[in-house]
């Protein structure tokens, strides 16, 4: 993760360390400590998870297949809400059709 990728480039602070995968990082940005605490725990854990789950020799290995995966719950993600989006956009049609006609507009 690089040291200004929280904050759109922006230099803030002295920055958060924290520790990844056995490596330490310092992480600039302008979100609270306890949430780049919070995305830094997420990413280890991960990382962890992939090492265990598939023997990977390195780390890097370890990593692009971490962010594949994090990629993964992203887009499932945005799925989902952009299904909500359409469902909600739908019955909000649904809705004003049935009141035009109730009100005659």
């Amino acid at each position: 993760m690089a040291a200004n990728s929280l904050n759109n480039g922006k230099e803030s602070g002295k920055g958060v360390e924290v520790e990844i995968f056995g490596q330490k990082y310092v992480i600039k940005g302008n979100n609270d400590k306890a949430y780049i605490l919070q995305l830094a725990e997420y990413v280890d854990s991960k990382m962890r998870e992939m090492h265990v789950r598939h023997k990977l020799s390195t780390p890097a290995k370890t990593a692009v297949l971490s962010a594949i995966n994090i990629a993964h719950e992203l887009f499932v993600l945005k799925k989902e809400i952009d299904e909500m989006d359409s469902a909600i956009e739908e019955k909000a049609e649904k809705l004003l059709d049935l009141l035009s006609v109730e009100f005659k507009t």
